[in-house]
């Protein structure tokens, strides 16, 4: 028996000794691409190109985005046309949109723009809701003088939205609210952005046209300037809470 013969048949010894062992040898396709246990570096040749195949790798490119925050970026104030104590003491009065700018009352986030607008940049896809509710007018100049019984009809335009799926906001009636630990107890849903909507800038802007103020008949009120506060919560879900 030659020498060649003995160095085979070891080999073949070998080989049967690691199958049974449940052992593979770290080698990798010929050519190419590589697995998981078995790849470019993990073996100590590299994959051979030959006139009938060629030597295939395969790697990888990778990013990582990072998620930002979900904001409330501009709400309106509301002026409304003037009345007077004659009107207000004979019949329900309703009072539209008028342009220009509030004074200074307690409410100090507001624009004179009619703008509206939330971001989401979270990349959660969660989506989102916007809630408001009105508290009581009173007037400015500090008198305990109050108006009863009414109601703001808000009536937005839908502006941009990156995400074209992101439905309008809806059109609400405020009555007067009670203000609890110095929020509104009764607010309402304005914007819901359900799960997969509400993502990127959202526009949108009061309609001066539908917009209005209906005020009861009051059997006792003073003249002068009635401020209401507006409260606005933006809520990282789509099933709108009330505010703590």
């Amino acid at each position: 028996m030659n020498i060649k013969k003995i160095i085979n048949r070891a080999g073949s010894s070998l080989a049967v000794i690691a199958l049974a062992l449940g052992l593979s040898p770290m080698v990798a396709n010929a050519a190419g691409p590589g697995t998981e246990s078995s790849n470019l570096t993990t073996v100590s040749t590299g994959y051979a190109a030959t006139a009938t195949s060629n030597a295939e790798a395969m790697s990888n490119a990778q990013f990582s985005v990072t998620g930002g925050m979900l904001t409330l970026n501009a709400v309106p104030n509301v002026l409304l046309s003037s009345t007077t104590v004659n009107d207000l003491q004979q019949t329900t009065q309703t009072l539209k949109m008028a342009s220009g700018s509030t004074t200074v009352g307690t409410g100090y986030d507001g624009n004179n723009n009619g703008n509206l607008n939330v971001s989401d940049y979270r990349g959660t896809h969660a989506g989102w809701s916007l809630t408001v509710g009105m508290g009581p007018f009173t007037l400015l100049s500090g008198s305990a003088s109050a108006i009863t019984n009414s109601s703001l009809n808000l009536f937005f335009t839908q502006g941009a939205s990156d995400n074209t799926e992101t439905p309008a906001p809806n059109a609400v009636a405020l009555p007067q609210g009670t203000v609890t630990n110095d929020w509104i107890a009764n607010p309402e849903t304005v914007w819901n952005a359900p799960a997969q909507t509400g993502e990127g800038s959202n526009t949108a802007t009061l309609n001066s046209d539908e917009t209005d103020l209906q005020i009861g008949k009051q059997s006792n009120v003073s003249a002068g300037t009635y401020d209401s506060t507006l409260y606005w919560a933006l809520q990282d879900a789509p099933t709108a809470t009330t505010a703590a």
